[in-house]
């Protein structure tokens, strides 16, 4: 039994039980009027006295009828535009789901194509779920735009990048705290699902490098480009 039909079985009820006490009252009053006037000792008749003077007897009766009608009438348009305005919801959350799930299998698919293209990155370091989560917060309601929060996150690590490059720049032989540096840009990649370990200076600064690659990679591919800004060139390697 589909959504739909569930829906409407309460209504059908509902109007199934004032149907069965509105018209059981005017049939009661029908049949009491009638024998208490004894109608059917009447002689057929279908003149306009006739008529008016049949409908006299039985008016309360009648309106009785009348009354449940319109209100089972008014009941059920009432109760269809419910039950109309539950499927419609029903159907645009089940359409965002599976326009949810759709986005992040193909994200899915994009992102391990891309971590296969690169030697120092494990897939098993990586939290898809998680970095799409931070990307797309809101796509299980149909919504893929870009997070506030993930920008904010490009932006952040953008700033992480520059502070890097600056106290290289300033560093005086080779005094660069590169294990420092690790710590900053490990910590701060696991915040979208992203774990690298401390290596020596060359392994981390080349496992870096992949990895700030797949993310730019994946916010040109599913990000605006005026949303997210570019990852900025590292000067300490």
């Amino acid at each position: 039994m589909s959504k739909l039909a569930r829906s409407a079985w309460p209504l059908a009820i509902i109007l199934g039980f004032f149907a069965l006490i509105g018209y059981g009252i005017s049939t009661i009053s029908f049949v009491s009027t009638t024998f208490e006037k004894r109608i059917f000792d009447l002689p057929f008749c279908l003149q306009d006295k006739c008529v008016g003077d049949w409908l006299l007897n039985f008016k309360y009766s009648l309106s009785i009828a009348k009354a449940t009608g319109d209100f089972l009438v008014a009941t059920a348009t009432a109760g269809g535009i419910v039950i109309a305005l539950m499927s419609y919801r029903a159907n645009v959350n089940t359409a965002a789901l599976s326009n949810h799930i759709a986005h992040f299998s193909i994200f899915q698919s994009y992102l391990n194509n891309e971590i296969s293209k690169r030697n120092r990155i494990a897939s098993s370091s990586i939290d898809i779920l998680r970095w799409y989560n931070h990307i797309f917060s809101t796509s299980q309601g149909g919504n893929t735009n870009v997070s506030v929060e993930y920008r904010r996150y490009v932006e952040s690590l953008n700033d992480l990048i520059s502070q890097s490059n600056e106290q290289a720049t300033r560093a005086m032989d080779g005094s660069f705290r590169y294990t420092a540096h690790q710590k900053r840009v490990k910590d701060f990649l696991r915040l979208t699902g992203i774990d690298i370990e401390f290596q020596p200076r060359n392994d981390f600064f080349e496992i870096e490098g992949q990895v700030l690659d797949l993310i730019g990679g994946v916010n040109r591919s599913f990000c605006f480009k005026k949303e997210v800004p570019e990852i900025i060139v590292r000067k300490y390697i």
